[in-house]
């Protein structure tokens, strides 16, 4: 369910990846990223050596290209010098942070002198990896990190809005309804009333969905369903 939902993400936010051709360079390193970087590889991303921290182990990736290189680690205090990556990336991770901004002055710390940081941050995110999603965001908190990070704002983008949201909490509430391990709380036990409406929301949903994809074409950037932020260290 994981490798779907990261895989209709790249689809629906492939922008994302004009982004990444446009600042990926050097020496990248990927926090929480997993196997992103299979996907960076295939949309011609380029980089000379490619990092990814995960927490444990069992959350790295087996990758055979000798560029890639994984280790374990924590995102609020990485075992590394500073300023020693040319591109650092924070793709939907720090959702997941209980304290995202001290990841993000780190992750800053370890950027070079004109080097960029990459974040993206979802605003209206359906729960997920329950119980460890912490935070949603809005583009102002990107906006109030980088002013505090002292970094410069090289592009925004927001991806989504209203109607796409509609169509993501449609989709992404039955994961839960059927016990996705990360979707759903332990415990959580369904009343008869939502057995005895759940025929009808399936009916529902399955109007709602199309209308709502089709209705996003014209979203509001206001209500996005992500933000990406592209920032600059600059030169010392």
């Amino acid at each position: 369910m994981t490798t779907l939902r990261y895989r209709g993400r790249d689809f629906r936010y492939r922008a994302l990846f004009d982004v990444l051709r446009r600042h990926c360079r050097g020496r990248v390193l990927d926090v929480g990223g997993g196997s992103f970087v299979t996907t960076a590889i295939e949309e011609r991303v380029q980089f000379s050596e490619w990092t990814i921290v995960e927490p444990h182990e069992a959350d790295l990736p087996s990758l055979t290209d000798s560029r890639v290189r994984t280790m374990v680690g924590d995102g609020h205090a990485l075992e590394i010098e500073g300023n020693q990556f040319d591109t650092v990336l924070s793709i939907q991770v720090l959702e997941h942070v209980f304290e995202p901004i001290r990841m993000i002055e780190e992750l800053y710390r370890v950027t070079t002198p004109g080097g960029h940081l990459v974040v993206m941050v979802p605003q209206t995110a359906n729960l997920h990896h329950i119980p460890h999603h912490y935070h949603n965001f809005t583009r102002y908190w990107l906006e109030a990190a980088a002013h505090r990070l002292g970094a410069d704002v090289v592009e925004y983008h927001a991806f989504g809005g209203a109607w796409s949201t509609i169509a993501s909490r449609v989709l992404l509430q039955y994961p839960g309804v059927f016990g996705v391990a990360g979707y759903r709380h332990p415990g959580v036990v369904r009343s008869w009333r939502f057995w005895a409406l759940f025929p009808v929301g399936l009916l529902v949903s399955a109007i709602v969905f199309p209308l709502s994809m089709l209705m996003s074409l014209g979203d509001m950037q206001e209500e996005a369903n992500n933000h990406v932020m592209v920032l600059r260290k600059p030169l010392q």
